[in-house]
């Protein structure tokens, strides 16, 4: 074995562990007054035992029988397992250990050369066609997740796949149809249909319009203005109460206005056919919603003042598990070896910018796929936007996702284009490349809807790892 001897000695800290697995103990009640605790080898013919005898009787004694060094006691329970078990039982120890170390202020470094055990194991396994179980890859992919290193990451996950636990990591990429090169380029649709770029931007959905800082900012300002107006009478403020009254009730005409404009416009029209004796009611004249200041009459600004609020007062654990799960899935089956439940355009431009690199050629040093082309930073968007489809197609308001983190994607790689030393393709067309990536987000959830439903109920379980949604999607 080439690596073997890298990790004897970590083995010994693994069988403790082993024994306390093996159901081979035993109590057996020899008489009332005396217990006898037997622990056999399995697959042995003789037995060790640690007896110990205890008697009421006067003059009893107690005795503890040890026949065997308890170190020779596991290396024998960790050699009646096969080559597969122990393979499999120092793996999962290793990265159980590594899960359960706590975090130093050299803790990434750290953690990083940690990994190399476990890593370098599995590259073992695989040379010996030694299956790893379920089990030991996801310890393996959790211990990964916490070096929260897309580089390890990627090797963890590409040694697994060439061991065969893996199945369907990156198995979705095919799937994506990338932008044509132009709007007269024909591209067959997720309907069978040939359309050109054109014709198919044309007919996908719009990006969810966000403006949440104005909504938050319009709600925190409308509602503090009236909570101080209603302090100044709870409080008996009396001189300034009337200010203060009269500002409460403006505050509430204009939302009146703002939603019932069209119905008070009809009820003067009414009043107007009803009373035909009145010359200044016959005369009165309400003007057109679209010449009010502000946007009077069309619901703007309580809509905006709403919304702002709803985002303030809004739990809902569902909706951020499903945002999460459609995050969670596009990254995977997209084969991009960042799995951040809420992607933003600063961890995405760290992951593109990190491929582009110069790798090292260490065979232990595994290189990320380049990501700066078409497809590349198709994927990239289309799990920045996974999140906003998912919201979007079940509730009318983004709170959870967020539109702007795609575009915040290409913005900072813009301004980055100097670390990437390459050419910035989508400068001209940056809209047309926004709104195709939403569209592939929305067909690649929507023909997956169950495997992000059965990932939805997982996290909302509130306990889910990484490695437990990566069973969900594997079907473990």
């Amino acid at each position: 074995l080439v690596h073997y001897k890298m990790i004897v000695g970590k083995i010994e800290q693994i069988l403790v562990v082993l024994l306390a697995a093996v159901p081979s103990h035993s109590f057996v009640v020899r008489s009332p007054s005396a217990v006898s605790f037997e622990h056999r080898k399995i697959g042995t013919p003789t037995a060790t035992a640690l007896t110990s005898t205890r008697t009421d009787e006067p003059g009893g004694a107690a005795s503890l029988i040890k026949s065997e060094d308890a170190r020779s006691q596991l290396a024998s329970a960790f050699m009646e397992l096969g080559e597969n078990d122990q393979y499999d039982a120092v793996l999962t120890g290793l990265c159980a250990k590594i899960l359960d170390e706590t975090s130093t202020a050299d803790g990434d470094a750290k953690l990083i050369a940690s990994l190399q055990d476990p890593i370098l194991l599995l590259d073992e396994m695989n040379t010996r066609r030694v299956e790893a179980s379920p089990r030991s890859i996801m310890a393996l992919v959790d211990a990964s997740a916490k070096a929260q290193d897309a580089k390890v990451m990627a090797q963890s996950l590409s040694l697994s796949l060439r061991n065969g636990g893996l199945s369907q990591y990156g198995t979705l990429q095919a799937e994506l149809r990338p932008l044509p090169p132009s709007p007269s380029s024909r591209v067959r649709c997720p309907d069978g249909s040939m359309k050109t770029r054109e014709e198919r931007l044309a007919s996908l959905p719009d990006i969810p319009t966000d403006d949440r800082a104005k909504e938050i900012s319009s709600a925190l300002a409308a509602s503090g203005v009236v909570a101080a107006c209603a302090a100044c009478n709870v409080f008996g403020l009396e001189d300034i109460t009337p200010y203060t009254n009269v500002l409460a009730t403006g505050i509430l005409g204009v939302g009146f206005i703002d939603n019932f404009y069209d119905l008070l416009k009809g009820t003067v029209n009414l009043a107007k056919g009803q009373v035909k004796n009145n010359d200044a009611i016959s005369k009165m004249e309400m003007p057109d919603k679209g010449s009010l200041p502000l946007g009077l009459g069309t619901g703007q600004i309580s809509g905006t003042v709403a919304r702002g609020l709803s985002r303030l007062l809004s739990v809902d654990t569902e909706r951020e598990c499903e945002c999460e799960a459609a995050a969670f899935f596009a990254a995977y089956s997209l084969g991009l070896p960042s799995f951040a439940f809420r992607p933003n355009s600063l961890e995405g431009a760290v992951l593109v910018i990190e491929s582009m690199q110069q790798k090292n050629k260490n065979k232990n040093e595994y290189a990320l796929d380049p990501l700066l082309s078409n497809v590349g930073m198709l994927k990239m968007l289309v799990w920045l936007m996974a999140p906003v489809a998912m919201e979007a197609s079940r509730h009318p308001q983004l709170i959870v996702s967020d539109p702007r983190e795609a575009s915040g994607l290409l913005k900072r790689l813009e301004d980055k284009a100097a670390l990437i030393d390459d050419d910035i393709f989508w400068a001209d067309e940056t809209d047309d490349l926004l709104k195709w990536a939403y569209g592939e987000a929305n067909v690649l959830l929507q023909s997956n809807k169950a495997v992000v439903k059965d990932l939805t109920e997982r996290l909302a379980g509130g306990a889910a790892t990484v490695g437990d949604c990566v069973a969900v999607l594997e079907k473990w």
